[in-house]
């Protein structure tokens, strides 16, 4: 039986005031063959030295999302990241330069994206 809404992807982007970091996210919705919607994250993190410099990649996480958190997921997908949700990536990106560096685990850097998701408001 085919699925009976409609997958998509959302591309969400964050720099840092200093702009020398850039956050990005692509949010992207599927359906399972039982027709069970499933979300996941591509978080990316890129930093340059300077504004002049070009962004470099740091890290890339793909982080699947709970159930309990579709629909704050599909809600940021309709609306974009609410500002609790953009201080959630900032402290993500944190976590990410610390993994990539393997200061703290992969999976506690996943831990920090998924939050992104889980902090949104309404």
């Amino acid at each position: 039986m085919p699925a009976t809404g409609t997958a998509f992807s959302v591309d969400l982007l964050i720099v840092t005031p200093d702009q020398l970091r850039k956050i990005t996210f692509k949010l992207s919705k599927s359906f399972k063959p039982d027709n069970s919607v499933n979300w996941d994250l591509q978080f990316g993190l890129q930093e340059r030295k300077k504004t002049t410099d070009t962004f470099a990649d740091v890290i890339q996480l793909k982080v699947n999302i709970q159930p309990a958190l579709h629909a704050k997921a599909e809600a940021t997908a309709k609306k974009g990241l609410d500002q609790t949700q953009t201080s959630a990536a900032f402290a993500a990106g944190d976590s990410a330069k610390l993994a990539s560096k393997g200061e703290i685990s992969k999976a506690s850097a996943n831990a920090a994206a998924r939050r992104v998701i889980a902090v949104r408001g309404t």
